[in-house]
C-alpha cells in the first residue's frame, strides 16, 4: 500500500479497504483525551502513536513537500504511520487537493492541507510541511516556518469550529530540527494562540518517551 499510487482504482477496492481498516482499528485499544496527562487545563501530552487517539477532532501529520505520504514500507515516521492506518483514500484525496490548490507544485513550508480521517477515530487529518534542517544550520526562516506549521493548523481548526487538535513533534524526526528549540517554538505558539481562541479547547502534544522530559522541562 505504501508504494501504490491510487490511480485507476475502482470504488469496490475502497469499500473493501474501508471495511478492512475498520476491523483493524476496532481491535486496537484507543485512548481518549481524559486518559491523558495534563500539563495545564488545555494542553495534555500523550506518549505513543497519534493514530490511537479518539474523541479528538484533528490529528496533524508532519508531511513531506509532495504531500502524498511515505513510500517506504514500515518506515517509522508519522507520515507513514497515519497513511498506513487510513489507506489509499487519503493519498487519493491529496493528489486531487494538490492538483486543484497547488497546480501540482510542491507544498510550501508552514502551510496546511485538510483531509478526512476515514477509518481512524479522529474526524480530520491536517497535513503540514515543517522545515528541513540541512547541515545543522538553523536559519531565521526555519524558525518562522515551524511556527507557521503550528499556526496554520490552529487557524484552520478555528475556522472549522473544531475544539481539539493533536500535534506530533513537527520536523524533529527525519527533518532534523533540534528538539529543544522545536518544542519551545511549538509551546510558545500554542500557548499564545490559546489566549484568544474561541473554539479550541484542547491541544494535545503526542511525543515519544525520549523527548517528553525535554518537553516538560520547557513548558
Amino acid at each position: 500500500m505504501n508504494i501504490t499510487m491510487p490511480i485507476g482504482i475502482d470504488e469496490e477496492y475502497y469499500l473493501n479497504e474501508e471495511k478492512g481498516f475498520k476491523e483493524i482499528n476496532d481491535k486496537r485499544k484507543l485512548i481518549t483525551i481524559n486518559d491523558l496527562d495534563f500539563i495545564n487545563d488545555k494542553i495534555p501530552i500523550f506518549k505513543g502513536d497519534i493514530t490511537f487517539l479518539k474523541d479528538i477532532d484533528v490529528i496533524v501529520n508532519a508531511a513531506n513537500k509532495k504531500m502524498l505520504g511515505c513510500f517506504y514500507p514500515l518506515h517509522n515516521y508519522i507520515d507513514n504511520i497515519i497513511f498506513s492506518y487510513v489507506g489509499l483514500k487519503i493519498r487519493r484525496d491529496l493528489i486531487e487537493i494538490m492538483k486543484i490548490e497547488n497546480n501540482n507544485k510542491d507544498e510550501e513550508n508552514g502551510k496546511c492541507k485538510e483531509t478526512k480521517d476515514y477509518s481512524l477515530p479522529a474526524k480530520y487529518v491536517f497535513h503540514t510541511v515543517g522545515p528541513k534542517i540541512m547541515f545543522g544550520k538553523i536559519e531565521t526562516k526555519d524558525k518562522e516556518d515551524l511556527k507557521n506549521s503550528y499556526l496554520s493548523c490552529l487557524k484552520k481548526c478555528e475556522e472549522m469550529k473544531l475544539s481539539s487538535i493533536a500535534f506530533p513533534s513537527i520536523s524533529t524526526g527525519g527533518f532534523s530540527f533540534p528538539i529543544s528549540l522545536a518544542h519551545k517554538i511549538a509551546i510558545d505558539t500554542v500557548k499564545d494562540y490559546l489566549k484568544n481562541t474561541k473554539y479550541i479547547k484542547r491541544v494535545v502534544f503526542v511525543l515519544f518517551l525520549i523527548i517528553i522530559l525535554i518537553f516538560i522541562k520547557i513548558i
